[in-house]
């Protein structure tokens, strides 16, 4: 950024693996370091597209009083000395250097204890002021830019003397959050959808003195999402905004996140340089490596050389790829047309064919497991077993069918996936190929195997095919972790996404042989991702692993004229529901709610239910309150499912709950020792018929229910060492199942809260319960998971929920319902 800002270049800017922050976030930074370094003595960034909650992330990032007041003084001894940089423009740079120097105040026995907006149960320790407020940044308004002198240093303005009467600093702050007069400044500029709009913003008078320097385009996924489907289209417009400004045309710094988003800014930023006169030189695409989410992570660099990896990958099933074509000319036709939910039902087929296709056993096979694992009524255990179904697939398809929005393409499309299920009940292609490689003969001693997602690596687990398998088996998210600690003479990737595809590149664990099983639907996007990294100088370190898997997948089938995987990577799912209920716990609940309204999400919670509420603390960022305490303004953690579904995961996995999961295991096995009967489901059949005696609605159809609690301890692992449950899908069931073994209510009751519900990773119906387990782990995550805690994805899970939070604008109390539930 700062060299774009010297020499006038534009810069497009590949974060890869992991994402790099919000361009926001990246332009205080810079301007941080320009102001310490001396490198720059003024500077105007502005960042697009601007959108609500971009700053926040920027609240949790401290800065070093010390270290910025040593550099005003800096600052302050050119100036006696004469500097001509001190004195020129008319900028405020004395007053900036009298507002840095007074955070020498803010020593850590300077800095008394405040509370939360006077609540007496939250104290705020402040000893470092954050990035943004010692930022100068000015969102877009209405008006354009308008000053804001109370910015400047808020947070920390009541430990230090700079509210005093007689520190004189009241003009300096006025300078300060002054777009006009201050020395470094940042910019929003929106979105907008003409250039007469964003005209507004580009040519403020404000700007006639001191032009904006650099552009910082963030496309991060956020963004993006942010701008909609036609992002490229609003880049297009800032593009042609540029060109009508009278002075200089700033540079831009684009931020990417994904290859695909670098292909697609890079070519309209090239493109649009070429047509205009004098031409702009080509834009420098930079790749940036990063092992850990964000810059302010320690991200070691690659070695020198990785070991030698030897890449065979089998695109299966060519058939796939006219279907492949027609769903994308399909999805091409409704997105010219704007119609967002023929995208969603095209983007929703696509996914099941690709999902079933790279299914690791046959299709029936997976329903009847997934039908046992997930049998719970609630919507998360009915969505996993919709999975599998193609009704519930091409359920949004065919109502656009009905409809006539298709122009009669979507019938014969459906129909084709309608053939390939029935083709598939007993193996899928990769299933086929997979029982190949998994045979006895010629088979590496270690192998493992992973698959797209938890939820099929569970139910691959739990299926009769599995007790065949020899190998170890996870899934894409937890490939990393697995590899670290063992090692595998073999990896077997089905349906390999960018994840795993990510994972095995950077890994000096992978093993020496890859096989990459998946299909035709899906390998464009696997050849988009590894175009970048063969050629850019940032990834030389992965260069060669990444040329041998292209090389591979050219060999075992991938057609290039198909890699359309720019347009399918860019479908964004349907949202998820705005609605968030945290107040049921299985049974329903009829009592008086609280739902607290954000900018986004409706959160409904028991009066008595903990909040946790963003402070900006630095003891601790959140501090919990009850619901019924909860005040408009307040900053709180939103449980969103994308949130939900990160603590979930890791709750499932922490060491406290496996330890209490394995403490229940073992409850069972001598549980089923004590029961009479030769075989399992004769013991089984005893305990059934002790429920009914209890309560005599109990059906015979639950044998086998009964038989699947009575065994829970010998449901096979998974590669990270967690299991499935294999308890009853409610409380009142597990409660009369306990009773019938003569299992007291207070134990069992400890088994169900401590064992059962936290590692179901992907249940959602104890909303009281689980809240409440939330609260109590993102306050002391170190006591959920123990001695042998992840750090790394512990820190992963930490920054995700920082940029989780929101702002309460509105709060309504529930009465009493008794229809509730």
């Amino acid at each position: 950024m700062l060299d774009s800002i010297e020499d006038g270049k534009d810069r497009i800017v590949l974060a890869w693996p992991e994402k790099p922050g919000n361009g926001f976030t990246l332009a205080a930074l810079a301007m941080r370091e320009a102001r310490s370094s001396g490198r720059l003595a003024s500077a105007t960034v502005a960042v697009w597209p601007w959108r609500n909650g971009l700053t926040r992330a920027a609240r949790s990032i401290l800065v070093h009083p010390q270290d910025i007041a040593d550099t005003a003084k800096h600052a302050m001894n050119d100036h006696r000395a004469g500097a001509a940089w001190m004195n020129s423009d008319g900028l405020a740079h004395i007053e900036l250097c009298m507002l840095e120097m007074r955070l020498r105040d803010l020593l850590p026995e300077n800095a008394p204890r405040r509370r939360l907006r006077g609540r007496p149960r939250i104290e705020v320790v402040v000893k470092n002021p954050t990035l943004l407020e010692t930022t100068a940044v000015f969102p877009p308004s209405a008006a354009g830019y308008s000053p804001d002198a109370e910015h400047t240093l808020r947070r920390v303005s009541q430990h230090t003397h700079l509210n005093e009467a007689g520190a004189s600093l009241t003009s300096a702050r006025a300078s300060i959050g002054n777009p006009k007069t201050t020395p470094f400044a940042v910019l929003g500029v929106p979105g907008e959808r003409s250039t007469k709009r964003l005209s507004r913003y580009l040519n403020h008078h404000l700007l006639e003195e001191r032009p904006i320097e650099l552009i910082v385009v963030d496309l991060t996924r956020a963004s993006r999402t942010d701008l909609g489907e036609n992002w490229e289209k609003r880049l297009e417009i800032l593009l042609e905004t540029l060109d009508t400004l009278e002075r200089r045309r700033p540079a831009i710094v684009a931020i990417c996140d994904d290859p695909f988003t670098l292909k697609s800014s890079s070519r309209l930023i090239r493109s649009h340089n070429a047509k205009i006169k004098p031409k702009r030189a080509i834009p420098t695409e930079i790749g940036l490596y990063l092992a850990d989410r964000g810059l302010l992570s320690s991200s070691p660099d690659l070695p020198d050389q990785l070991p030698k990896v030897v890449f065979h990958a089998d695109i299966k099933d060519a058939s796939l790829k006219s279907l492949r074509n027609d769903l994308l000319d399909l999805l091409r036709r409704f997105k010219e047309a704007g119609n967002l939910e023929g995208l969603r039902a095209v983007a929703t087929a696509l996914s099941f064919v690709r999902r079933i296709a790279c299914l690791p056993l046959g299709l029936n096979e997976a329903r009847i497991a997934s039908g046992i694992l997930f049998d719970a009524d609630d919507d998360v255990d009915s969505g996993i077993r919709a999975m599998f179904l193609e009704g519930m697939a091409l359920a949004d398809l065919a109502a656009i069918e009905s409809s006539g929005a298709d122009n009669g393409r979507a019938r014969p499309i459906m129909h084709r996936i309608e053939q390939l299920v029935a083709e598939w009940q007993d193996e899928t292609p990769v299933s086929a190929k997979l029982n190949e490689l998994l045979s006895p003969q010629n088979k590496p001693q270690r192998i493992l195997l992973s698959v797209p997602d938890r939820r099929i690596a569970e139910i691959a687990l739990g299926s009769d095919r599995a007790i065949g398998w020899d190998c170890a088996v996870c899934d894409h998210h937890e490939l990393a972790t697995v590899l670290d600690r063992s090692y595998y003479d073999q990896l077997i990737v089905t349906g390999p996404t960018s994840k795993a595809l990510r994972t095995i590149l950077v890994s000096e664990s992978t093993p020496p042989d890859v096989v990459l099983l998946g299909d035709a639907s899906g390998a464009g996007l696997l050849a988009g991702e590894l175009l970048p990294l063969t050629r850019l100088d940032g990834f030389s370190a992965v260069a060669e692993r990444a040329s041998g898997l292209q090389a591979a997948l050219k060999r075992g089938g991938l057609d290039e004229k198909l890699n359309l995987g720019e347009a399918e990577f860019r479908i964004s799912p349907a949202a998820g529901s705005k609605d968030i209920d945290l107040s049921r716990e299985g049974e329903r609940y009829s009592g008086e709610r609280v739902s607290l309204h954000t900018s986004a999400h409706r959160i409904v919670y028991r009066p008595s239910s903990d909040v946790l509420v963003f402070t900006s603390g630095e003891a601790r960022l959140f501090e919990k309150l009850p619901a019924r305490e909860i005040e408009r303004g307040d900053y709180i953690l939103v449980l969103d499912e994308s949130t939900r579904n990160r603590i979930r995961a890791s709750l499932a996995t922490s060491h406290k709950s496996l330890e209490q999961l394995a403490n229940y295991h073992q409850a069972i096995a001598r549980l089923r020792e004590q029961i009479p009967g030769a075989r399992n489901l004769d013991k089984a059949r005893a305990v059934l018929r002790r429920m009914r005696d209890i309560d005599p609605d109990v059906v015979d159809s639950e044998i086998h229910n009964v038989h699947r609690w009575l065994t829970a301890d010998t449901a096979p692992a998974t590669g990270e060492g967690t299991r499935q449950p294999g308890a009853a899908r409610d409380w009142p069931r597990f409660k009369l199942f306990m009773e019938a073994n003569e299992v007291n209510e207070l134990l069992a009751k400890t088994f169900w809260d401590f064992a059962i519900v936290p590692t179901r990773s992907y249940r959602v119906q104890e909303g009281f319960q689980f809240n409440q387990r939330v609260v109590q782990f993102v306050l002391d995550p170190e006591s959920t998971h123990g001695a042998k805690a992840n750090t790394v994805g512990l820190r992963q899970l930490w920054l995700s929920l920082q940029d989780a939070v929101d702002e309460v604008e509105n709060i309504e109390i529930l009465k009493e319902d008794p229809r509730h539930g």
